[in-house]
């Protein structure tokens, strides 16, 4: 089969067939449904020897970068702007970032089609449609400075996870002060919080149903245990998991959906309010408590987490014609010069020697103590493929 036809297959069973037609097929049965965890399918390359530390030579790469062309970055953060021109100040090699946050996967999948690379670096956090689409296929070539591979988590080398981010349930603090008025996460599935809980579309994104198949296939029994904490009594359902349960119940509780989290933010965090609704939203956000003069604070606490990892992955392109450029960017942008940028988002690295710069809001602070859901590299295939399920689910429990 070539990559095309396999892309385009892969692409179908996720986001183009019904609930129905994956529930026909056993290997796409719900996440969870015979209570195990769902099969471990990523399969890791050899790694390349300038992703060891006995065969990375920083001088060398420096060197061969040099003699190449300029480098095109596709990011979904505007800061990508900021970090391109730090680099090109430093190396002397011209690089432009350029913020694209929809449609990037398939834009880059065109252009390898093509044989017209026009983005020779690619960083997202839809990790499981950029592992299933670009790196399966060979599109991309995931790349770990060798350096640092060694420092970083196992979960974090393939694909190569550059920066931890944060969905975060969020409440405003001008009317429920330091306590979060939740403590469980089956309360927003309650009658008082009916119309009260603000999210941005499960259907824009596949972040949200990511986050939604990782706890189903990883922490359902955390949830069965928050709802038995809030309810006094066993979860009994017809649903897969304790987190199908959770999910359609919420869907039918009348919540209120936009068309993004900077959207849910003004709703939450807009001083004056006397009551305001309770929201997920990511740290980002946060920034709006100086801009905005908003009062958004995360929900400490909350059982089972307050909030889920929704981390970062880079690659480059396998037909970028500055192979070495793209990998000296991507060792820059994932260094301590390069990660400045974007750490008062309160963005962290998944390498210890990088540091945080700052934690205004308590967010890295609240992730070292396990208060989020952590993510799951094992699984992506699984997640990818099960993303219409949980979305049919979602529209099919709406109220």
């Amino acid at each position: 089969m070539t990559r095309t036809r396999s892309r385009a297959l892969r692409r179908a069973l996720a986001v183009g067939v019904s609930a129905a037609a994956l529930l026909s097929l056993s290997a796409c049965a719900p996440p969870g449904a015979d209570g195990s965890v769902a099969e471990n399918t990523v399969e890791r390359p050899d790694l390349a020897v300038d992703e060891t530390a006995e065969g990375f030579d920083l001088d060398a790469l420096i060197d061969a970068a040099k003699k190449e062309g300029p480098i095109t970055i596709y990011d979904e953060t505007g800061k990508v702007v900021q970090i391109a021109e730090a680099f090109t100040a430093k190396y002397g090699i011209p690089a432009t970032g350029i913020k694209i946050e929809t449609n990037v996967m398939d834009k880059v999948a065109k252009e390898y089609e093509a044989d017209n690379v026009i983005g020779d670096v690619v960083a997202n956090s839809e990790v499981p449609t950029f592992y299933s689409e670009l790196l399966a296929d060979g599109v991309l070539t995931n790349w770990v400075p060798g350096d640092a591979y060694d420092r970083l988590p196992a979960h974090a080398q393939y694909p190569y996870l550059t920066s931890d981010n944060q969905a975060i349930w969020t409440y405003n603090t001008e009317v429920y002060g330091d306590t979060c008025p939740i403590s469980n996460i089956w309360q927003l599935t309650d009658e008082e919080w009916a119309g009260s809980v603000a999210i941005p579309d499960p259907e824009s994104r596949a972040l949200y149903t990511t986050i939604w198949n990782q706890a189903a296939n990883h922490h359902a029994d955390e949830y069965a245990a928050a709802y038995e904490e809030h309810f006094g009594e066993e979860l009994v359902t017809e649903e897969p998991t304790a987190v199908h349960e959770w999910v359609k119940r919420l869907a039918g509780n009348s919540p209120t959906i936009f068309k993004n989290d900077e959207e849910v933010s003004d709703a939450v965090g807009a001083a004056g309010q006397s009551d305001p609704p309770f929201g997920l939203m990511y740290a980002a956000k946060y920034r709006n408590n100086v801009d905005k003069g908003y009062k958004l604070a995360p929900c400490e606490g909350m059982n089972p987490y307050a909030g889920a990892a929704t981390p970062q992955t880079m690659a480059y392109a396998t037909n970028s014609a500055s192979p070495n450029a793209a990998k000296l960017y991507i060792h820059f942008a994932t260094s301590q010069e390069g990660m400045k940028f974007i750490m008062p988002d309160s963005k962290s690295s998944f390498d210890p020697e990088v540091q945080p710069v700052a934690d205004d809001w308590g967010v890295i602070e609240l992730k070292e103590a396990g208060g989020f859901q952590p993510y799951n590299t094992d699984t992506l295939q699984d997640d990818y493929t099960k993303t219409v399920t949980w979305q049919d689910l979602w529209r099919s429990s709406r109220s």
